[in-house]
């Protein structure tokens, strides 16, 4: 699937932040994807943000709010309903309606058509009767769960995002502190060297 006007835009802001698109960029898609509130989203674009920048933080939420919102797809006005009422009358008003003239039925016409009116209400009868069988005997309907799937599955999405970017900001931490402690340990020795290089 091409990649849309917002997630190249949100690409170039990770990167501009220096921090791993792949990771936040596919977590914050998942927030403005969701169902949540505006200010829900603010919240937990504001956490993830915090975890990347130390400053400004309000306006980096409030900049990919806005362009989240300008890449979107124009939802078309809704029409007053008056005016599809007013289209429907006068569309009714136009059309000439055909009026049915009531025939009169001869005694023998009447006996024929009472005879096929009370067949039909006793097949009737019969197909009611036997839907109502074939329900009986299937009561175990499958519930269609469509909707569900699919909020779970982005609920499961979201979440793995989210634990895929805490993993990686407690490496990132990792391997500052290894490259500290390395520091340290050459320091230590160069101070060592130094002193063994003056006896």
């Amino acid at each position: 699937m091409a990649a849309s006007k917002f997630d190249l835009w949100l690409i170039d802001k990770l990167r501009s932040l220096k921090t791993d698109e792949s990771v936040f960029g596919s977590y914050i898609s998942g927030i403005l994807e969701g169902e949540d509130t505006v200010d829900e989203k603010r919240d937990a674009l504001e956490d993830i943000l915090s975890e990347i920048v130390k400053k400004d933080i309000s306006i980096h939420v409030q900049e990919i709010l806005e362009k989240w919102e300008e890449c979107q797809p124009k939802k078309e006005a809704a029409q007053p309903a008056t005016d599809v009422d007013s289209k429907l009358a006068k569309l009714l008003e136009s059309q000439t309606l055909a009026t049915t003239t009531r025939r009169e039925y001869t005694d023998e016409e009447k006996k024929i058509r009472e005879a096929i009116l009370s067949q039909y209400s006793q097949l009737s009868d019969n197909e009611e009767d036997q839907a109502q069988e074939e329900q009986n005997e299937s009561p175990d309907l499958v519930k269609n769960t469509n909707a569900l799937d699919v909020a779970a599955a982005a609920r499961e999405r979201r979440e793995q995002a989210r634990l895929d970017a805490q993993k990686k900001k407690e490496k990132d931490k990792e391997d500052r502190e290894k490259q500290k402690q390395l520091k340290e340990e050459k320091k230590e020795k160069r101070k060592t060297q130094k002193g063994e290089r003056k006896r």
